[in-house]
């Protein structure tokens, strides 16, 4: 059996763990190889038949919702739709996870000031411990521009696979070809879905300007968020779950 085949083999086998089957775009994006590959080679070897489910509409709403509020704040540099939003295999009942690029040294001020703001507005999200409802947007996964590199203990298939997954709905400054330069760790899983996603349309850079201010209360946000964690949460916050520039609020991975 040739590389290629074993390849093919691997990702279907994965796939299904989670009771998804792939089509050829599907499989050459996920496809599990440290070599890379082309999408012509890949096509007619996935499944033809077109699985139904509601992640379409899940992405229009998070698009709409970007547009409407999360772009227009000046800190935010990135919002991708992770999950299984992103990996196309969406149901009704299922919310719509966020991953959110701030600039450095503003996570925790963005991050203060969005829980306040969908708390005004009456946006539906999930809250912290709650099953999730059908597209609440679950605000889950925070970096800042200068901590785009997923910890060493996070670099593995199912992250790599989720990191080529995600679809970026908007972006500034470059900053998704910066996320995928800062982690190359993926090529070892998915080098065909990386290179794919790296040689997409870049955005204009846009040189950024340090704030002191802006440091000293995202360093005061997160110590109050590290001691409302060990406090009313009862959690023992590790580092590779949250610092100055990251928070991984999801339970896996």
């Amino acid at each position: 059996m040739d590389e290629l085949k074993i390849a093919i083999n691997k990702t279907r086998n994965y796939a299904k763990k989670y009771g998804q089957s792939l089509n050829d775009q599907q499989l050459f994006l996920r496809l599990i190889s440290q070599k890379s590959y082309q999408l012509t080679e890949i096509m007619g070897k996935g499944n033809k038949k077109i699985t139904q489910n509601d992640w379409q509409n899940k992405l229009k709403k998070a698009e709409l919702f970007t547009q409407k509020y999360l772009g227009k704040m000046g800190g935010i540099l990135m919002v991708g739709v992770t999950g299984s939003v992103a990996a196309e295999f969406a149901f009704k009942n299922e919310d719509i996870d966020l991953l959110i690029v701030t600039k450095n040294n503003e996570l925790w001020w963005w991050r203060l000031y969005l829980r306040f703001f969908i708390w005004w507005h009456k946006i539906p999200h999930r809250k912290f411990g709650e099953k999730e409802n059908a597209d609440e947007f679950c605000f889950n996964l925070w970096l800042d521009e200068n901590n785009l590199s997923l910890p060493k203990n996070k670099r593995n298939l199912k992250n790599a696979t989720d990191l080529i997954l995600m679809k970026p709905v908007w972006e500034k400054n470059n900053i998704y070809y910066k996320f995928l330069k800062n982690n190359k760790w993926v090529k070892k899983y998915l080098a065909t879905g990386y290179e794919y996603r790296k040689n997409m349309k870049k955005s204009k850079s846009k040189k950024q300007n340090n704030n002191r201010i802006k440091k000293i209360i995202n360093i005061i946000l997160f110590g109050g968020q590290y001691l409302y964690m060990r406090i009313v949460n009862k959690q023992k916050p590790k580092r590779n779950e949250i610092n100055l520039g990251q928070a991984f609020f999801h339970k896996n991975g």
